[in-house]
């Protein structure tokens, strides 16, 4: 860490992925989940600024209101749901997912266009409107095509990958440890649309989300 990078290595950020994990999966309640991520989070974040807590807060609302909408559409269920049909802990946690990667990833965001716009509210209302497993993930996935054909730079392609690695890990560890489950009784329990779900937040993140943030001044710096 030099003196130019005030921000946690990458190595530090691969701790907090594990402990956030952990966490995740053998600590009961879900408040004393909530709990402990947050001060994980906030100790393994340090130092944070301004644009990054705007970040983090946005992202975590609009998904609260994704999560709720896709809830009440059935295409997933929460065991033990507190609020909106959510777990206390859920209501943070892609702020965290998108934070996380920001801050493995970094770059310098590019311009917002039309096409991501267009692309990214398709999106949205795929995952709100479609109960349907099979027609989710063949929207989606056509929808994430299109996305790579429009938009593949390294970093389009870094943010996608990662994000589709990352849910992974998150998906398999929720579903084997009882957090949530996924009706239809999916090979492995996790429906193969959570691959374009994570695979898009990670391409719209890049090229919409944070440009849109940087032009109102609360864009996270780079590592």
């Amino acid at each position: 860490m030099t003196r130019a990078n005030p921000h946690p290595g990458r190595g530090l950020l691969v701790l907090q992925l594990v402990a956030t994990l952990a966490i995740l999966a053998f600590l009961p309640g879900n408040l004393a989940k909530l709990g402990a991520l947050l001060v994980l989070w906030l100790a393994t974040f340090w130092p944070l600024r301004l644009g990054e807590m705007v970040f983090f807060l946005c992202v975590s609302a609009f998904f609260t209101f994704m999560n709720a909408m896709s809830l009440g559409q059935g295409i997933f269920a929460f065991t033990s749901p507190d609020v909106l049909r959510m777990p206390w802990y859920e209501l943070p946690m892609w702020g965290f997912y998108t934070l996380h990667t920001r801050r493995m990833l970094g770059g310098e965001p590019p311009p917002v266009t039309r096409s991501a716009w267009v692309l990214a509210l398709a999106y949205a209302a795929a995952f709100g409107a479609i109960p349907d497993a099979d027609i989710l993930l063949a929207v989606t996935g056509t929808l994430l095509v299109v996305g790579l054909v429009l938009f593949h730079t390294r970093h389009d392609l870094l943010y996608t990958g990662y994000m589709i690695g990352l849910g992974a890990l998150i998906e398999y560890t929720g579903v084997y440890t009882g957090e949530w489950f996924y009706p239809g009784d999916p090979p492995g329990g996790v429906p193969l649309w959570f691959i374009t779900l994570w695979g898009g937040v990670g391409l719209f993140l890049w090229r919409l989300a944070l440009p849109l943030l940087r032009r109102f001044g609360a864009t996270p710096a780079t590592p």
